[in-house]
């Protein structure tokens, strides 16, 4: 996050343990009102499909069900003064795994 206001963007892999079909991400920073807006892709495994879920606090930021391998997952936000996110991911598979994916965003 710039703390600048100026602006930025994201672009990068991401890997996410997964057990027993579920896994679970959370990241906190300040964010000072900014807007976020972009796409995930997830690249792996290729098998199966997912439930996810992003929130920021209380606040959701997006809940998809049924995405699988290739497809983008579109998203816009306003933050508060912070970022408190947590993103859920549930596997149509019980089994454990490593999903994969693209992020693009620019606040």
């Amino acid at each position: 996050m710039s703390k600048d206001g100026l602006g930025g963007s994201i672009d990068q892999n991401f890997s996410m343990p997964i057990v027993n079909g579920s896994g679970s991400y959370n990241y906190s920073t300040t964010s000072f009102w900014v807007t976020i807006s972009g796409y995930a892709t997830i690249t792996g495994p290729d098998e199966g499909n997912w439930h996810f879920v992003a929130k920021d606090g209380n606040n959701i930021i997006f809940d998809r069900q049924g995405v699988t391998k290739g497809q983008q997952i579109p998203f816009k936000y306003k933050t508060g003064f912070t970022l408190n996110l947590t993103l859920t991911a549930t596997w149509s598979e019980k089994k454990d795994t490593n999903l994969t994916g693209y992020l693009n965003a620019q606040y």
